[in-house]
């Protein structure tokens, strides 16, 4: 499993995908292939902590400033990177990373990403987009909570959700979990999800909900799934903008 994940890291994950040719081979020494079930906790504030490049599992991201409850934020996948906000030295806010759909991903020392970052040309301006990056996130989280309907948003967490999966997995969140994080009675979304199931937009099984029909699901999310799909693509474009330092330590 190990050799099989480990070759193929390059083509599984979308952030190691964009490193430089040389960083990406220096880095795989450093790597550990880690399994993760649901419900677990991904450390991202310790101070010799790791980054996780996940490969088939999905954890969700929340953001938690001082004196304030934590505020769901996205979900991370294979699609994501996490753990990388405290090197970035981002005060006063931390984030938290809980396991929602079980697989493997693999994880790296903290250290070894700092040791091949130039923080003399980590510009002012870079940082900026990055915290406005994570306001925005925020904003879109609180605006989608108030202005839009509970089916809205169940459908735009699904697909976010499927969004960091392998191509044809299958979401394995509860509709108690669901509910939680649209901030509904689990009553109300299994209404949803059973309605969907019928007009045939999702298969439901035990544990498991594949989407069948993307589209007619994608008519029923609110904007902000748009605006959540756009911000990862900035997300990938900062991370590509980044100044890696590849000389003879790659």
């Amino acid at each position: 499993m190990f050799q099989e994940e480990h070759s193929m890291l390059e083509l599984r994950n979308t952030y190691y995908a964009a490193l430089p040719t040389p960083l990406q081979k220096k880095w795989k020494a450093h790597l550990t292939l880690k399994e993760f079930s649901v419900g677990d906790p991904l450390p991202l504030n310790t101070d010799r902590g790791f980054i996780y490049f996940p490969i088939t599992c999905v954890a969700m991201i929340s953001i938690r400033a001082s004196g304030c409850p934590s505020i769901f934020l996205r979900f991370s996948g294979q699609s994501a990177v996490i753990g990388v906000a405290k090197i970035f030295h981002i005060s006063r806010v931390e984030l938290e990373a809980e396991i929602c759909c079980g697989g493997y991903s693999f994880a790296m020392p903290t250290n070894v990403l700092s040791q091949y970052l130039d923080d003399t040309m980590l510009s002012t301006d870079w940082n900026s987009r990055y915290i406005s990056l994570l306001v925005d996130e925020v904003s879109i989280s609180a605006y989608c909570a108030q202005s839009h309907n509970s089916s809205q948003r169940v459908a735009r967490v699904l697909l976010e959700a499927f969004d960091n999966l392998p191509f044809g997995s299958e979401i394995t969140l509860t509709h108690s979990k669901l509910a939680d994080l649209v901030g509904v009675r689990r009553e109300t979304v299994s209404l949803d999800l059973g309605k969907w199931a019928h007009m045939g937009i999702l298969c439901i099984k035990k544990g498991a909900i594949k989407i069948e029909q993307r589209e007619l699901l994608s008519e029923i999310a609110c904007d902000c799934y748009r605006q959540a799909s756009a911000s990862r693509i900035t997300a990938l474009d900062l991370w590509k903008k980044l100044p890696w330092v590849c000389d003879d330590r790659c």
